[in-house]
């Protein structure tokens, strides 16, 4: 009895220090993160941003070499292959779809006899899940079609829009906090409403200025259409898509609402700025047709697995996007929009912290899964789609964190945490910032709501806890130093053909943030608990 007591004891005393020394303390973990090599970042992104690359558009043999290239590096480093064929697969295949107006087979009038002209008083955004649709129905007006308790705003009060047109506001209330106003000024989620309360169709009354003047957004939709992704059930889905339930969908010009309400553009401009509901004097029709036309593209999702060594059941995803815009219109003679800062740069970053993860000497305690997502660049489609079909149970993703565009052109002194302040996820990530001793910053241009415009989106609108990091504006010298910089950069690199491999990167920088990332997800890894959303928070709430 007491011998077998004695080893018990020795067996305890060798044991626990052994599980201890197994897990890295802060300085051996940083030590670790420091092994990421400035060659390796660069390499990535030279070949996935090489003029041979034509910007990386999905359905394209170029985008085949570069899921491949990815493909490679995750088998060279051990990860299990995690796409639509576990353990065999590291592509998850999707299908994408294009779909534009033929504008010659669509019209619309309005109480039967005054023709609407396509491009200057109205314009249709294509039906991706049907080819034709007719409509003859009245018009009514809604507001900004929103329907929320949190910010006691009721659109649809007292408005009965069954079997009718609905005529929207673009965006949402200013008074809304920008990220909220964000999701509620999403086409999708004014479609999905109008649809909910029976509407056959929106129209959407684009305002003069901004992202959603009129004559901008004609061009685009006219230029590219819209795209969705094929759901297994063949529903199409996206941003900007709606279902057959809703006949249409449409943008009108401000001038056409004097048409519609009797009063003049500027009266209207002001009502919109105010939030002012709209009225109409008399009954109004509006009948006509949309015929659209579509291509269906191939495309696929990389993602690989490495398990965890106690809660491998539940999972970490780190993401970046794959895929750019092509070839577009030249600039200065040059027509390929390499795409290496977006996201060749993220593509980059996500590899070397699955090679940090894959050289640990003890695996993490939950698993990681490194997904390089397409289609960012239509509308979030290969990340909605994985959220929609995720090769493992969703309720076991405990947290995303994407990486998109970090804008690595000078030293990493500060960081914004996009998504953080949602979540118990600020917690790893003040840990990692004050190791590497970089100050956290606030989002310096909220209005650009950065938080709902990448892949963590789809996450978050799952439910799920996600975190995008974007460069803070600190110098050396100023704390807000680089706006001027990054703002120069917007405008002239950001989806241009200059986004190419030269001297706008900072490749010191870039290996801090993927050490920065690599931290944050680690201690999520190690945490004693999934991340939580905070008390009340509006996205821990969809």
């Amino acid at each position: 009895m007491m011998k077998t007591l004695i080893l018990t004891i020795l067996l305890t005393f060798f044991l626990i220090p052994c599980e201890v020394l197994s897990q890295l303390d802060d300085q051996q973990l940083l030590s670790h993160a420091k092994t990421v090599t400035t060659e390796n970042i660069k390499g990535h992104i030279a070949l996935l941003a090489a003029d041979n690359m034509k910007g990386r558009l999905p359905g394209t043999p170029e985008y085949e070499i570069a899921m491949k290239y990815v493909a490679d590096q995750f088998e060279s480093m051990g990860l299990k292959p995690l796409g639509d064929k576990k353990g065999i697969s590291f592509y998850q295949k999707l299908t994408l779809r294009n779909a534009l107006v033929n504008e010659k087979r669509s019209y619309m009038l309005l109480n039967g006899s005054d023709t609407l002209e396509v491009g200057k008083d109205y314009f249709y955004l294509p039906g991706i899940n049907k080819t034709v649709q007719e409509f003859n129905a009245e018009v009514v007006f809604a507001g900004y079609g929103i329907e929320t308790e949190e910010f006691a705003h009721h659109d649809y009060k007292d408005v009965d829009v069954k079997g009718k047109i609905v005529i929207l506001y673009s965006g949402a209330p200013e008074s809304f906090p920008s990220s909220e106003r964000a999701y509620f000024g999403n086409l999708e989620y004014k479609f999905q409403t109008a649809q909910d309360k029976g509407a056959t169709g929106v129209i959407i009354t684009s305002v003069p200025t901004g992202r959603s003047n009129f004559k901008g957004l004609y061009s685009r939709v006219l230029r590219s259409g819209i795209s969705g992704v094929v759901m297994p059930s063949g529903m199409v889905t996206g941003g900007r898509t709606y279902s057959e339930k809703l006949k249409f969908a449409s943008f009108i010009d401000l001038p056409v609402m004097e048409r519609l309400t009797g009063y003049s553009s500027d009266t209207l401009w002001v009502r919109y700025k105010n939030g002012k509901s709209l009225s109409k004097k008399q009954k109004t029709m509006i009948n006509g047709r949309i015929t659209s036309e579509y291509k269906d593209i191939l495309s696929a999702n990389v993602a690989g697995l490495l398990e965890g060594s106690e809660l491998r059941e539940e999972y970490i995803v780190h993401s970046a996007h794959l895929d750019h815009v092509g070839i577009g219109v030249p600039v200065n003679g040059d027509s390929i929009y390499n795409g290496a800062h977006d996201n060749a740069s993220g593509i980059s970053a996500m590899i070397e912290i699955a090679r940090l993860y894959s050289s640990l000497e003890k695996k993490p305690k939950r698993s990681v899964i490194f997904l390089a997502v397409t289609a960012e660049e239509m509308g979030l489609l290969g990340s909605r789609y994985f959220v929609g079909n995720p090769t493992v149970p969703k309720e076991n993703i405990i947290a995303n964190v994407n990486t998109d565009m970090p804008t690595l052109i000078a030293p990493l002194i500060s960081i914004e945490p996009l998504g953080a302040q949602h979540s118990s996820i600020m917690n790893e990530v003040t840990h990692a910032a004050q190791l590497l001793g970089l100050e956290i910053m606030e989002d310096h241009m909220p209005e650009q709501v950065r938080f709902v415009r990448s892949d963590q989106y789809s996450f978050i609108a799952a439910g799920i806890p996600a975190l995008h990091i974007k460069y803070g504006l600190k110098t050396k010298d100023s704390q807000t130093g680089l706006k001027e910089m990054i703002e120069e950069f917007t405008k002239n690199v950001y989806h241009q053909p200059s986004d190419e491999l030269n001297d706008t990167f900072n490749f010191e920088a870039a290996r801090t943030y993927v050490e920065l990332q690599f931290l944050i997800s680690y201690f999520l890894s190690e945490a004693k608990s999934r991340p939580s959303w905070n008390a009340n928070d509006f996205f821990g709430k969809l």
